[in-house]
């Protein structure tokens, strides 16, 4: 009997040593092919390129968790960046012009099972010039994200030009008569 426990310990032993612990698995859909990047035995990145293989995005991990957010134009310049500053899923975010510069910054809540990334709060828009042009307060429900407020600046006078709160918020993926500067910057 005492054969078999010091058996089945060197048994559990071994096992455990064939595990695999760093190592890279490739998961391919129609759209994507996802590079997960694996460190004694826990997803620590995953990289997603399009049909064209070019890198669309990457997520970093910690213990599970996704901690950043990086995502890339065509041309491989990175659009955005986000890094978690309260678990489980909000973000702080800034996402750039195709020339480098900063477009827009603020917080989002992040939905992994969905991939859907929801502006909440204040968010700074900048023109391509750099110059800041506009805030807007943002709600969502978890599924569609809404505009609660708008704030223009006049660049060159250095003032306020527009200040609204809409009540009820309006839908912000949709151009209104009310909400037409978010969609058309400087």
């Amino acid at each position: 009997m005492k054969n078999l426990g010091f058996t089945i310990g060197v048994i559990i032993l071994l096992l455990q040593s064939c595990k695999k612990e760093n190592y890279v698995e490739w998961i391919k859909t129609n759209e994507t092919n996802t590079k997960a990047t694996f460190s004694k035995g826990r997803l620590v990145s995953s990289e997603v390129f399009d049909k064209s293989a070019k890198l669309d995005s990457k997520y970093i991990y910690h213990n599970g968790t996704v901690i950043k957010i990086y995502k890339y134009y065509p041309n491989q310049k990175i659009s955005s960046y986000s890094y978690l500053h309260k678990a489980p899923n909000h973000f702080t975010s800034t996402i750039y012009f195709n020339n480098g510069k900063i477009a827009s910054e603020g917080e989002i809540d992040f939905y992994k099972g969905e991939n859907l990334y929801l502006k909440r709060g204040a968010w700074i828009f900048y023109s391509k010039t750099g110059e800041p042009y506009a805030v807007y307060t943002f709600t969502h429900d978890n599924k569609n994200q809404y505009i609660k407020g708008e704030m223009l600046f006049d660049t060159i006078k250095k003032k306020i030009t527009r200040d609204v709160i809409f009540d009820p918020p309006v839908l912000a993926e949709k151009e209104t008569k009310e909400v037409v500067h978010l969609f058309n910057p400087k």
